[in-house]
Formats: structure tokens, C-alpha cells, sequence
């Protein structure tokens, strides 16, 4: 969201007041801000019926933020399409050509195979845009059908778990099935506020409607690199084997061996995978800010009198997520990239049938934690994120001021109550298994050569379920961050609400007093 005027003063216009943190001796609440001789030269952007309560500080011209990790990024990026152009050049050229049939093709790495993943990818686009469109008809009902559909493929899969005889998986599966079912009765006090929410966020996506189309267009990105990467990490197989070494040994028996390594196609094999993680880490995440700030702008803006500060909300957001705050975008992505790389050489390890039971034990241990980490970062990041993209902040103060607002205001408890995530990992789940179902009808259908044993099936399956998962986050990404944005500008400012959606906002003040209370008492005690 980028608050520029549209004359030639190029004035910056600030967004709404932030209020600051720190220890003012009445337990931890806010403080004034520091002197006028000590602050950074502001606009006065006026109060809207006492929604602000005064202009926030900011430069006129916003910073580059986190330069350092912008740099970074790009660095690793040249280094990465360098490597893809040498390993996808070194793919046989028939995987390239058309060659007149479809069925019983011999070579994996050929254009019926090309058109497999296509019809993959092209699925995966229509089946997230479908159930996007049926979110926005009917947001509530979703809500219901989510819940007990986890019910259903939790009792299902431990159901198929105990008829092949997993017995302790299946009771697992079957009894936290149970338990989630009977959590219905404590749960389903939620269903009207998540209700709301979704109904106004799916609003607000409707009156913008270039946050549904930057989401297409950022699916279209993320398709573009993975199909590019997806071809570059198989050209490596082949291009890599130049560098292997072999030697002979012989073993206690007299009997001789040959041994093999290769050193550098298992570091560009970690290398393509870190890329990965953080390329696509960042594509999503700019697409989060980008959303991000348009919701944000509704959020202050909407039905204030000056109108909105720019004339094209999205643009004006991808523009700053994209320059000024990009920096703050690959840093937060890094960290978590960094996780996903180690984890995915933890399981490559204990996935080659180590016998060594304490190394299994060890690495088994640490990616359990490290998934654990993981997830308590991307929570964090996501509302992180929105920081950045209101106030332009580097990373790490955005993270440490949005931890410090949400847990002080007690948004967490709105947070924690809102089952939007049901209804998108329930689409997500729906859209993998079609996608995942058109991949196997398509190799049954052409019955290829290389696949007459079946030991290509469940590869091809599993990667056409994650990759239509995957693309169905991205797609759904407006809904999502519509959803954080507007607790995190709750936190800034529940009052802004009460002028953009005063149901919204009864809600919460009936449901979650402590929330409105706590920011009245707070702003009581402040002075801008």
C-alpha cells in the first residue's frame, strides 16, 4: 500500500496512527510519542470522526528496508537460472518434441509427458478459481461443510490406516476424529463471528477485484517457476553425472566393489531445493503484502472524507512490496526457507534406510522440532507481514511490534476463534485430490511404456496433489490475508471499523469486550 498524492507535490500521505510501546509505568502500556524536535518530519492527515486519533510519523519518502536481504535474493536467483539453463539444455531433446501420440510413450522426459503436467496445472487453476467464486456466493455455509469435512477424512483415514493393518495410526487417526467432532459443541459458538469475517473479507475482494487478478497473476508466476524448476532439478540428473567418481574396493571376503560419489550433485541438489523454498517463499509472500496493504487501505480509508490516498489501491501495494519492502519480504522468507532446507535433508536421510537406530531417532527428533518451529514461524511472518506493508518497517521490528500489539490487545483471541483456515485447507484438500485423481486417469488412459510396472504412479500422483495444493493457497491468497489483515488493523484501530462495518464491530465488542475495552482504556491514557 503506498500513500502517495497523485499531484506533482508527491507528498506522502501517512497512514493511520500507530501506537507505540514501551514501559510508561503503569505496567507496560503505551507511551507519547518522543518530542516534536525528535520525531520525523509528518503530514497532518486530520481526524475522521475521531477514528484517528492523529497523524502517524513517517517520511515523506519511504526507505528501502533490509536491503541487505534484497541483494542476497537476487544474487541466489542469477545463480539459479545459470544453473537451470545448463541442466534444463541438458535434457534429451525428445522431451521437447511432439511426437504425434499420447499413448504408450517410452521416455518419461517426453511431450506426453509435458502435456500430463499441463493438464495438471491448468486444473488445479480452474478448481481454485471455482471454489473461490463459491466461497463468495456462500461464505457461511462453507464454514459448517469445512468442519465436518475434517471430521470425515480424519474417521476415513484411520478407517483405510486399520484395514491395511496400521493399527496404531488408524486408532489415532480415528480417535482424534471423534474428539474433533465432540469439539463441535464448544466450537460452533465461533461459527457467526468467522461468518463475518469471511463474509466481509469476500466483500471487500469484490469491491476490489484486482486482488482476485493480482492473486491469478502471482499463480501464473509461481506455475511459470515451478514448471521451470521442476525441469531444471530433472536436467540435473543428467548433466551431474559428469562430475561422479568411482573407485574400487575390496572387502573383507576378497571381493571387489565399486564405490560411487558425487559430492557436487548433492550440494546443487541442497542448493536447488533451498532456492526453491525461498524463491517460492518470496513469490507468495509479496503476494501477502501486496493484499495486504489493498485491505489495509480499505480498512483506515474507507468512508473518510478525503476518499482513499491513491487511485489504485493494488497497484500502489505491489509497487511498495515489490521495491521499498521487498528487502523485508526475502528476509522473513529466508528464515523459513532455511528450516524447510534442513528438514528435507533430515527426511533424504532418514529416508535412505539408514540401520543406524540412534541417527534415525536423532534426525526423526530434530525435524519434529524444527516442524514445530517452522510452523511458529509462518504464523508469526503472516502477521508480521501486514506491518510491512502499512508502515514500510524492516522485518524485524514489524515482527517485534506486531507480537507486542496483538498479544497486548488481545486480538490472539480472535484470531485463534476465526475457522477461515478450515474452509481453505478444506478447498485445498478437495483440489489436490481432483488434481491428484486427473494425473492417475491420464497415465491409465495413455498406459506409457516407461510406467508398465507402475513405479511412476504414486511419484506422479503424490507431486500432482502438492503442486495443486500449493497453487490453491496461492490462488486463495486474497481471502487469507484479507482475513489477517483485518485483525492486525483491529488491533491498530477497532474504531475504523465501527465506520467501515459497524456489524462487524458490534460483534466483536459483544463477543470480545476486553478487545474494544482495552484500546479505549489505552487510548485514554495516550496524548498525540
Amino acid at each position: 500500500m503506498s500513500y502517495y498524492n497523485n499531484d506533482n507535490s508527491n507528498n506522502y500521505y501517512p497512514p493511520p496512527p500507530q501506537q507505540h510501546y514501551g514501559n510508561s509505568g503503569n505496567g507496560g502500556g503505551y507511551y507519547q510519542p518522543p518530542p516534536p524536535q525528535q520525531q520525523q518530519q509528518q503530514l497532518d492527515f486530520g481526524a475522521f470522526d475521531g477514528d484517528f486519533k492523529g497523524a502517524k510519523q513517517y517520511n515523506r519518502t519511504p526507505k528501502f528496508r533490509d536491503l541487505w536481504a534484497a541483494l542476497l535474493f537476487l544474487a541466489h536467483f542469477a545463480l539459479f537460472v545459470v544453473m537451470a539453463v545448463l541442466f534444463v539444455n541438458a535434457l534429451p531433446s525428445s522431451a521437447f518434441k511432439y511426437s504425434g501420440q499420447l499413448k504408450h510413450t517410452k521416455e518419461f522426459y517426453s511431450w506426453p509427458t509435458m502435456i500430463m503436467w499441463l493438464c495438471v496445472l491448468l486444473s488445479s487453476i480452474v478448481f481454485s478459481v471455482l471454489y473461490l467464486l463459491f466461497m463468495q456466493m456462500f461464505a457461511g455455509q462453507m464454514l459448517v461443510i469445512s468442519f465436518w469435512f475434517s471430521v470425515v477424512v480424519m474417521i476415513g483415514t484411520g478407517a483405510y490406516y486399520l484395514a491395511a493393518k496400521i493399527w496404531f495410526a488408524g486408532a489415532l487417526m480415528v480417535i482424534f476424529g471423534i474428539f474433533y467432532a465432540l469439539m463441535w459443541f464448544s466450537w460452533r459458538h465461533r461459527i457467526p463471528f468467522s461468518k463475518l469475517v469471511l463474509q466481509t473479507v469476500c466483500r471487500i475482494t469484490r469491491q476490489f477485484p484486482s486482488t482476485m487478478v493480482i492473486s491469478l497473476v502471482f499463480l501464473l508466476l509461481q506455475t511459470a517457476y515451478s514448471a521451470l524448476w521442476s525441469l531444471a532439478f530433472a536436467g540435473s540428473f543428467k548433466y551431474m553425472e559428469k562430475y561422479q567418481s568411482c573407485s574400487l574396493h575390496t572387502d573383507r571376503n576378497g571381493r571387489q566393489y565399486q564405490s560411487c560419489s558425487n559430492t557436487l550433485e548433492i550440494l546443487a541438489w541442497v542448493y536447488m531445493v533451498f532456492s526453491f523454498y525461498w524463491t517460492s517463499s518470496v513469490i507468495l509472500n509479496v503476494l501477502h503484502t501486496t493484499i495486504s496493504g489493498t485491505f489495509a487501505t480499505y480498512y483506515f480509508f474507507e468512508g473518510a472524507p478525503g476518499g482513499y490516498p491513491t487511485k489504485h489501491v493494488t497497484l500502489s501495494s505491489l509497487k511498495r512490496s515489490t521495491t521499498n519492502s521487498f528487502g523485508s519480504i526475502c528476509f522473513g522468507s529466508l528464515i523459513v526457507a532455511v528450516i524447510q532446507t534442513v528438514r528435507s535433508i533430515l527426511r533424504a536421510i532418514r529416508g535412505q534406510g539408514n540401520d543406524n537406530i540412534v541417527v534415525q531417532l536423532i534426525a526423526c527428533c530434530v525435524d519434529c522440532i524444527l516442524g514445530c518451529i517452522e510452523g511458529m514461524v509462518r504464523f508469526f511472518n503472516k502477521y508480521a507481514y501486514v506491518e510491512v506493508a502499512i508502515y514500510g518497517k524492516p522485518f524485524t521490528q514489524a515482527a517485534k511490534d506486531t507480537w507486542t500489539l496483538v498479544k497486548d490487545r488481545g486480538v490472539d483471541a480472535l484470531i485463534n476463534d476465526c475457522l477461515i483456515g478450515n474452509v481453505l485447507q478444506m478447498g485445498s484438500f478437495l483440489c489436490a485430490a481432483v488434481v491428484a485423481l486427473i494425473a492417475w486417469l491420464y497415465i491409465t488412459i495413455t498406459k506409457p511404456e516407461y510406467n508398465s510396472t507402475g513405479s511412476y504412479t504414486a511419484p506422479i500422483i503424490l507431486s500432482a496433489f502438492i503442486i495443486a495444493m500449493s497453487m490453491f493457497m496461492v490462488l486463495l491468497k486474497c481471502i487469507d490475508s484479507g482475513a489477517a489483515t483485518t485483525f492486525v488493523c483491529l488491533a491498530e484501530d477497532p474504531e475504523a471499523l465501527q465506520r467501515n462495518n459497524p456489524e462487524l464491530y458490534r460483534m466483536v465488542r459483544e463477543t470480545y469486550p476486553h478487545v474494544v475495552r482495552g484500546v479505549r482504556d489505552n487510548n485514554n491514557s495516550s496524548a498525540y
